[in-house]
């Protein structure tokens, strides 16, 4: 049993980035069958799922300085293969009979759906961490506490009004990245 294997995410993505190839291959042997799995529910193909996953670790390793993980590696790797795979349609890459297959399988893998629900909460719990204070405040208060602007106002000790700006500006701010990030999700 390798060192590395104990090591977490976050320590392997740290020695990848130094070019610790151990640490690849630790990355590559915990995530590849997940990988495969997720393209090919997407592919119904093993030969085009297999190089969607081989494209994606080589990516890895050749951008290995650029990459910046937020939330788990698995999440990054799913959203590689949503991007690759959209990018293979796109260009006509895959094989002629991969519409077919896609509309009259309707199987998915649940724990797919699961990291799908936990990494778009985790995406949502970012946008609102880079709210401005107050309107993060205000906007919590509305979303988690669900109390009224008026409710929110005698807390605060500030107007409804500014209660209601900071909501507004809150919806604007998450509305875009999350209209992109449904985009993704649907478009599989």
């Amino acid at each position: 049993m390798s060192v590395y294997s104990k090591y977490t995410e976050q320590e392997l993505l740290s020695l990848l980035k130094a070019g610790d190839e151990i640490a690849f291959t630790e990355i590559y042997n915990r995530h590849w069958k997940f990988l495969f799995t997720a393209a090919y529910n997407a592919l119904r193909h093993k030969a085009d799922s297999m190089d969607v996953c081989q494209t994606i670790f080589l990516w890895i390793w050749e951008n290995r300085l650029q990459i910046n993980v937020k939330t788990s590696l698995q999440g990054y790797l799913y959203t590689a293969a949503k991007y690759k795979i959209a990018n293979l349609l796109r260009q006509g890459k895959i094989r002629e009979t991969l519409l077919d297959d896609v509309l009259t399988t309707d199987i998915v893998a649940e724990e797919i759906k699961d990291l799908e629900i936990k990494e778009l909460k985790n995406f949502i719990k970012q946008l609102i961490e880079e709210l401005p204070e107050k309107c993060r405040e205000v906007f919590l208060l509305s979303r988690d506490e669900h109390l009224s602007h008026r409710q929110i106002s005698e807390r605060l000790g500030i107007s409804e009004k500014t209660v209601d700006d900071h909501i507004t500006r809150a919806l604007k701010k998450l509305r875009i990245p999350l209209s992109r990030m449904a985009t993704i999700f649907l478009s599989f």
